[in-house]
């Protein structure tokens, strides 16, 4: 009985980790990036279904700086240059991200005095060459891992 004890308890410890695990998908061959004011940089990384994406947001004087985001994609019906990334996050200070043929506004809580701020940003073809989503994918996990 003391045995089986410890069996429930260890399985409840494998079962809880395993729920918080990410399942890594298969990702998509190219990546985009869009780059803003200052060093402001969005790296986006589909997945090979092109419903999901992994964002990083670099390059601003926020507590956002550094951070990777598992994003829900969203094409408007009839314009698939139009898309809208939706963040799983939930902490309240979520940003948000919308792309239209190139230009990509990204909305940010709590910034420079202002309670949410939209910032622009162009898509850089030369840094989206050098964007693996591959890369993107492994930053991603070893965010999960710190947390």
């Amino acid at each position: 009985m003391k045995n089986m004890t410890q069996i429930l308890c260890l399985l409840l410890c494998l079962w809880g980790t395993s729920a918080l695990a990410w399942d890594r998908p298969a990702m998509a061959k190219y990546g985009a990036v869009y780059t803003g004011q200052e060093f402001l940089r969005v790296d986006v990384a589909h997945n090979q279904a092109d419903d999901h994406a992994i964002l990083k947001i670099s390059g601003i004087n926020h507590k956002l700086d550094g951070q990777m985001f598992w994003a829900e994609v969203r094409y408007q019906a009839g314009h698939p240059e139009r898309v809208v990334y939706v963040f799983s996050e939930s902490d309240g200070e979520r940003p948000e991200f919308y792309v239209d043929n190139g230009v990509g506004r990204l909305m940010i809580p709590n910034w420079r005095g202002q309670a949410r701020v939209e910032l622009k940003l162009y898509y850089d073809h030369k840094l989206s060459a050098e964007t693996p989503p591959e890369q993107l994918a492994t930053d991603y996990e070893n965010q999960l891992k710190q947390k």
